[in-house]
């Protein structure tokens, strides 16, 4: 592919989405805060950039992937600092919707196309090339970015207007926030009753009570070790939880067995599980069903 894609904010995200475009063939310009997170992308021919204007400059499609709204608020100072009406920025963070339809008010009024397009994937999925993205924006804008959204995720939805990528993914985590607690209070259901969590995963991920989580996260469980994944996740859950709840509260949708599966999650911080994958909140549960499996270090 001959367009050059800019990446800004390389970390389990950005960082991942830049080497999957790097090994499928294209010309990617990375940017990140941390230099170490642009160090780690050498091998794979990563052209850093001095600054997000530095991007802006080099790339005709940029991406960001970003932990909150003050980031994107400092990327969009930088790439409006480059003029190249058209240019197309595939905003990739978990935020508000308030807050990206703000953003892209503000970068369309400098002549430039804001697609909100959250990511749906772990890191890891995404690094194995499952990941999934719901695309929101100027739908011709979506169409010329499609061969970019194909060189690092599975699948791609245009979704409308503006904030309706956004809306998706808070669906899409209500559902993964709610599996991986189902996921973790079976995986206790069966040891209970005498089942090996390694049957139990093998077994279930196969029939219809199977879900992506149960097989991915499920797989931790089986074999109490949470570790990949770590660091960084429970944060992002606090932050992406926080938005749902408060979605939910303003379209006035009930999320019962959301709320019930945020006090798992809350009991897993409190145990001191924060470190780890959230997959970790079947350690909190089975402890809370008298279970003492030990965790794999």
């Amino acid at each position: 592919m001959s367009v050059t894609v800019g990446v800004i904010g390389l970390g389990p995200m950005g960082g991942n989405v830049a080497g999957l475009l790097l090994q499928n063939g294209f010309t990617v310009v990375g940017f990140d805060v941390l230099p170490g997170r642009m160090a780690a992308l050498d091998d794979l021919g990563l052209v850093k950039a001095e600054s997000v204007a530095d991007v802006a400059a080099k790339a005709e499609i940029l991406i960001s992937s970003l932990p909150n709204i003050a980031a994107l608020e400092v990327v969009l100072d930088g790439v409006l600092e480059h003029e190249q009406p058209g240019q197309i920025l595939i905003e990739a963070s978990t935020l508000t919707v308030e807050q990206k339809l703000a953003a892209a008010d503000r970068f369309s009024k400098g002549g430039k196309i804001f697609l909100d397009s959250p990511i749906s994937a772990t890191p890891p999925m995404l690094a194995k090339g499952m990941a999934s993205i719901y695309v929101s924006g100027d739908e011709a804008a979506y169409e010329n970015c499609v061969p970019v959204l194909e060189g690092f995720a599975k699948t791609n939805f245009y979704c409308g207007e503006v904030g309706n990528g956004s809306r998706m993914k808070l669906c899409a985590n209500y559902l993964v926030h709610v599996h991986v607690t189902a996921a973790a209070e079976c995986m206790t259901m069966g040891q209970k009753a005498g089942l090996d969590p390694e049957l139990i995963h093998r077994v279930l991920k196969e029939g219809a009570g199977g879900s992506k989580m149960f097989d991915i996260r499920g797989a931790m469980m089986a074999k109490s070790d949470y570790r990949e994944g770590g660091g960084t996740m429970f944060e992002v859950y606090e932050k992406d939880a926080s938005i749902i709840t408060e979605f939910a509260a303003s379209v006035r949708a009930p999320i019962d067995l959301y709320v019930s599966s945020r006090q798992k999650f809350s009991s897993a911080m409190a145990l001191g599980l924060h470190h780890l994958d959230t997959s970790a909140v079947c350690k909190a549960i089975e402890m809370s069903a008298g279970i003492d499996r030990k965790l794999v270090e």
